[in-house]
């Protein structure tokens, strides 16, 4: 396969472009855009990670004599074959189509094949991952020793998700000047590919609202405002921002200590738990995607299906009496 980039347009008029040329102008790009705070490293990242994964895929096909939709389907039907799950393939097909949107524009490439072309379809399966019925989160907050400031900590971290449904990257990211404490007491999170903190999490319950204080209470650095909100306590970290990997000990650690060893109950089950909580209490669903700030509506939907076949399944109401 040659080497150049050859992307026929609509009325078969066709730009040549040295791919890795393009692509390195691409990423420096997205580099000063990441510097100038308009998108997230990671971001940067993930989309040269998709692009790089799909023209590896195209130069070993002998398939195409241009770069099409037809090739861009391929890909994506090679990755589902391949095992990837849905929504893996449309975080790669995120940086391929970042990628000709900006060579159209930028560069002038005569078509995007990207266009017209969806991600794929998501799975109408059950999550790999079981929320904790309310009964377990009680338990779960119930674990931490509170009269150590480990405890405290565990507790206001195992509240914040619980009640707000805050993930573990925004747990280990915040810091104590994203914590507004005016009428409401509110924690601006950075979202998924945000450069910035701006996207609030209320902190309204009276449990999430008594852990906190009480571990800022003992935070030895909690006058510091770029100082982590959850952060170590001892040794070369103290004082310094806690890991992924930490956060999700903490929150196994209280599974276990309450019994909890299901291996589909994960750190992110007290994400889910908030979510089939509030359907189960009539709050609608465009309500909860403030709370967990999806951007669509079809995920909200998918936990909703988990809850009303749980709570009322049909099958319960088969009845075979009237033949006797």
């Amino acid at each position: 396969m040659s080497t150049e980039l050859s992307v026929k347009a609509p009325r078969g008029l066709a730009r040549r472009f040295e791919p890795d040329t393009l692509m390195a102008e691409w990423r420096a790009d997205m580099a000063a855009r990441a510097d100038a705070g308009e998108i997230s490293d990671s971001t940067v990242t993930t989309y040269a990670r998709g692009m790089a994964k799909f023209w590896q895929w195209y130069e070993g096909q002998d398939t195409y004599t241009s770069l099409g939709p037809r090739a861009i389907r391929s890909w994506i039907a090679h990755m589902r074959a391949a095992g990837r799950r849905p929504g893996g393939v449309n975080t790669l097909y995120a940086g391929v189509r970042a990628f000709f949107v900006w060579a159209v524009a930028e560069r002038g490439l005569a078509y995007n094949p990207t266009l017209g072309v969806p991600g794929a379809k998501a799975d109408r399966r059950r999550h790999k991952r079981d929320p904790l019925s309310d009964h377990e989160v009680v338990r779960v907050l119930a674990q931490p020793d509170t009269s150590t400031s480990v405890g405290k900590r565990a507790r206001a971290i195992l509240t914040l998700m619980a009640y707000t449904g805050a993930r573990t990257i925004e747990v280990q990211r915040a810091k104590i000047g994203d914590l507004h404490t005016n009428e409401k007491l509110k924690l601006y999170v950075h979202g998924k590919g945000q450069s910035d903190a701006d996207e609030a999490l209320y902190l309204v319950h009276p449990n999430v609202i008594d852990a906190m204080y009480a571990w800022l209470a003992v935070h030895p650095r909690g006058g510091e405002l770029g100082a982590p909100i959850f952060c170590g306590l001892g040794g070369a970290n103290k004082g310094g921002p806690l890991t992924t990997r930490t956060i999700r000990a903490i929150v196994k650690r209280a599974y276990r200590a309450a019994g909890i060893r299901d291996p589909r109950k994960t750190t992110h089950s007290l994400r889910h738990s908030l979510v089939t909580n509030l359907i189960r209490h009539g709050v609608p669903a465009t309500k909860i995607m403030t709370v967990t700030r999806h951007r669509s509506l079809d995920t909200i939907l998918a936990y909703a299906h988990e809850v009303d076949r749980d709570d009322d399944p049909a099958e319960g109401y088969v009845d075979y009496s009237n033949g006797k």
